[in-house]
C-alpha cells in the first residue's frame, strides 16, 4: 500500500503544480464574462458530440470482441465503457481501465486477460486515431511555417512510426499464433515451474488478438478509432463557435493534438491543471487572448468530464457495483 501512494506522488505533484500556475494566472472576473456570453445551444452540440465517443468506443469493443463473445450486447458493453472513463476521472491508477475489462467479462464469460489485451489493443488503435488528427492537421495547415506546429508535424511522424512498430507486432503475433506459441514457449521452459505460470499470460494475450485476425474487423476498428478522435476535434470546433470564435477546424485538431500529449502525462485523478494549461496554450498560439482562453479550457473540461461521470455514478449505483468487488469473478 505504501509503494502504491509513493506511485500517486509524481502525479500529484503535477497536477497541483499546473492547477496553481493556472489559477494563480487566470484572469477570474473576465473568465466569469467570456463564460457569461456563450451560446448554449453551440455548448450543448459540443457536449453531444464528444458524449458520442464513448457510443464509438463501445462499437469499437463490440467489433473487436466479435470472435469471441459474438452475442455481446452493445447497450451493455456501452454501460461499462462510461464507468470505466467514469472511473477514470475520480480514482488514481486509471482504475477504469481495470474495471472495464472486468465489467466486460462479468458481461461476456470471456476470461479477464483476453479482455485485457483487447484494452491494450484499443489503446494503440487510439494511437493511431490520434494520428489521423495529426495527418488532418498537417493537410489543413499545410503552407504554414509556424516552428511549434512543424514540431507538431515532426511528431506525428514518430507516433505514426512507433504506432506501426506496434501494430505491426500485434498483427504478426495474432497472425502467426503456433511460430508465436513455441518461441514463447521454448523461452519459458528454461525457467523451470515458474515458467508455467506463464503460459496463461499468453494465451490470454492470443486470445485478445482474436479481433485482428479478420481483416474486416481490423478495418472496422481502426476507421472507427479515427472516428473516435475526429469527434473530438469537431466538437472543440464547436465550442469555438459557442464563444463566438472564429477559429478553424484546424485549429480544433490542433489543440486536440496539444492536449492528448498535456494529459499523457502522470497526474492526478480529474485531468485538472494539465488540462486547462494545455487548452490555454494551445488556444493563446492561434491568437487567442489569455482571458478567453482560460474560459474556454474550463468549459471544455467540463463538457469533457461532467456529462460522462454523471451518467458513470448512475449506472454504477444501477449495476449495484463496489470498488471491493472490481476483479472479482
Amino acid at each position: 500500500m505504501r509503494e502504491r501512494l509513493l506511485r500517486l506522488v509524481p502525479g500529484l505533484v503535477v497536477s497541483a503544480g499546473f492547477t496553481v500556475w493556472f489559477v494563480a494566472r487566470a484572469e477570474w472576473a473576465a473568465i466569469g464574462v467570456a463564460l457569461a456570453g456563450v451560446d448554449p445551444a453551440w455548448v450543448l452540440a459540443s457536449t453531444v458530440v464528444l458524449f458520442s465517443e464513448f457510443l464509438i468506443r463501445a462499437l469499437r469493443w463490440k467489433v473487436l470482441l466479435t470472435p469471441l463473445a459474438p452475442y455481446a450486447r452493445f447497450d451493455r458493453l456501452f454501460v461499462a465503457t462510461v464507468i470505466g472513463m467514469s472511473l477514470n476521472v475520480v480514482l488514481p491508477f486509471r482504475a477504469g481501465d481495470i474495471a472495464r475489462p472486468w465489467l466486460g467479462s462479468r458481461e461476456t464469460g470471456v476470461s479477464f486477460a483476453p479482455l485485457v489485451t483487447i484494452a491494450i489493443l484499443e489503446r494503440i488503435f487510439d494511437i493511431f486515431g490520434l494520428v489521423c488528427v495529426m495527418v488532418l492537421m498537417s493537410f489543413l495547415l499545410a503552407g504554414t511555417t509556424d516552428d511549434l506546429i512543424g514540431q507538431l508535424q515532426w511528431v506525428a511522424s514518430a507516433f505514426g512510426a512507433v504506432t506501426g512498430v506496434g501494430f505491426a507486432g500485434f498483427v504478426w503475433m495474432a497472425f502467426n499464433e503456433q511460430r508465436t506459441r513455441g518461441l514463447y514457449t521454448a523461452i519459458t521452459s528454461r525457467m523451470g515451474p515458474v515458467g508455467g505460470r506463464f503460459q496463461g499470460l499468453f494465451d490470454g494475450l492470443v486470445g485478445g488478438l482474436a479481433g485482428i485476425r479478420d481483416r474486416r474487423l481490423l478495418v472496422q476498428a481502426a476507421l472507427l478509432s479515427a472516428l473516435h478522435w475526429f469527434n473530438g476535434s469537431l466538437s472543440l470546433f464547436l465550442l469555438f463557435h459557442a464563444f463566438g470564435l472564429p477559429l478553424p477546424l484546424a485549429a480544433g485538431c490542433f489543440t486536440s493534438v496539444m492536449l492528448a500529449m498535456g494529459v499523457a502525462v502522470p497526474q492526478a485523478p480529474g485531468f485538472f491543471g494539465v488540462f486547462h494549461v494545455a487548452i490555454e496554450n494551445a488556444l493563446r498560439i492561434w491568437g487567442m487572448d489569455p482571458a478567453p482562453a482560460q474560459a474556454f479550457a474550463v468549459l471544455f473540461w467540463a463538457v469533457s468530464f461532467v456529462p460522462v461521470s454523471t451518467l458513470g455514478a448512475i449506472f454504477w449505483a444501477r449495476e449495484g457495483l463496489r470498488l471491493a468487488d472490481v476483479g472479482k469473478r
